[in-house]
């Protein structure tokens, strides 16, 4: 193995972003393994019959769990561009990491603990807690 996983997680607007960035470590973004908005299987919110973007099932868990070990025993992987704003997949990139450690950051990162921790990838994993109200305002200045 080369590299260990530090997973970074917290709601949308936490600040995993920010702080993965300033931490100088490769940084794999998690959220580039939505699922397309066409795909049958993401999940649609009962209410209102449009995409749940906050049900893991709108995530590729396995897909995502693959490419970490793949870059932990190979140093690079080649991983899915997601953009936000057509809710797809528009490309691939290969990542490379460099390093002992690389943060794995995303809401869905304490879905991939137990996964990291079997394969013996884990570093440590960090959950980001702030005020809900402090995320939605960082998320809306994100967003807009």
């Amino acid at each position: 193995m080369t590299a260990r996983v530090l997973l970074l997680a917290g709601p949308s607007g936490s600040g995993k972003s920010h702080i993965a960035g300033r931490s100088g470590l490769p940084v794999f973004r998690l959220d580039d393994f939505y699922k397309d908005a066409d795909d049958p299987t993401l999940p649609l919110s009962a209410e209102l019959g449009i995409p749940d973007w906050d049900d893991v099932g709108a995530w590729h868990l396995d897909r995502a769990v693959a490419a970490l070990a793949r870059l932990c025993a190979e140093g690079s992987v080649e991983v899915p561009t997601y953009d936000i704003a057509q809710s797809r997949a528009t490309g691939s990139t290969v990542f490379r990491c460099g390093a002992s450690t690389v943060v794995a950051e995303g809401v869905f990162a304490p879905d991939v603990v137990d996964a990291c921790r079997e394969r013996g990838m884990l570093a440590d994993a960090v959950v980001l807690v702030r005020a809900p109200w402090k995320n939605f305002v960082r998320r809306l200045a994100r967003d807009l």
